[in-house]
């Protein structure tokens, strides 16, 4: 099995990438700065995404770390299954108890989709 090395974007890139959306994780709409900003690939590198800025996006490192190699549908998927895990957590249900915490439901869109 070959392995295929990602390339090293080039700061420019890394600009246009961050302006893409003013500043904000395309995902989850938080204001990330420049230097704390990941690239994530739309299609993922490792299901034949290609190292091109039309495939980049600029995120925060939580949701570049939980989209993972997933895509964009999948990764959406994914957050919508978040409190039926948290579901399984005693602590969790115990929160929810005391009503410390609130669950509403919500259709999960993008900051991208947004925009």
């Amino acid at each position: 099995m070959e392995i295929v090395k990602r390339k090293t974007i080039p700061k420019k890139v890394r600009l246009d990438v961050y302006k893409m959306y003013d500043g904000h994780c395309a995902y989850c709409g938080c204001e990330i700065e420049y230097k704390e900003m990941q690239v994530d690939h739309i299609q993922p590198f490792y299901l034949d995404g290609k190292d091109i800025k039309e495939n980049y996006r600029p995120t925060c490192r939580m949701c570049n770390f939980y989209k993972s190699t997933f895509s964009v549908e999948v990764f959406k998927e994914q957050i919508g299954l978040i409190t039926e895990r948290l579901e399984k957590e005693f602590i969790y249900r115990m929160a929810k108890k005391y009503r410390l915490i609130e669950e509403k439901e919500a259709e999960i869109k993008f900051y991208f989709e947004k925009s």
